[in-house]
């Protein structure tokens, strides 16, 4: 029952995260720079140091893997096994894009 919950988290928090990636794409492609560009930014620079700080493993996942019973696959997420295998390679250069986008918004200011 607990994994199911850790499950529904890590969903949530990737649906989070990933918006607000979205998010930060969407304004360093408008030049649309308000405070909720800030926070958003904020959030996920929290969300990476906290990845980083663990070895680029998400926590969440190996909380869940230590949940799962020994000799079944270890199902950490709520998305199609595809898609959770290739979060980190698709989510890191769009975060990469949205980075440069708002730096170079920033500085044209």
């Amino acid at each position: 029952m607990l994994l199911a919950w850790v499950r529904l988290f890590h969903t949530l928090v990737f649906v989070v995260m990933f918006g607000s990636i979205l998010f930060l794409l969407y304004c360093g492609l408008t030049n649309q720079l308000t405070v909720w560009t800030a926070i958003t930014f904020g959030l996920i620079s929290i969300e990476v140091v906290i990845y980083a700080a663990h070895g680029f493993r998400c926590p969440l996942r190996t909380w869940a893997e230590a949940l799962t019973p020994t000799g079944q696959a270890v199902q950490d997420i709520y998305l199609p096994p595809w898609l959770s295998a290739r979060v980190v390679a698709i989510s890191t250069p769009l975060l990469g894009v949205a980075c440069l986008l708002l730096l170079g918004r920033l500085l044209t200011r």
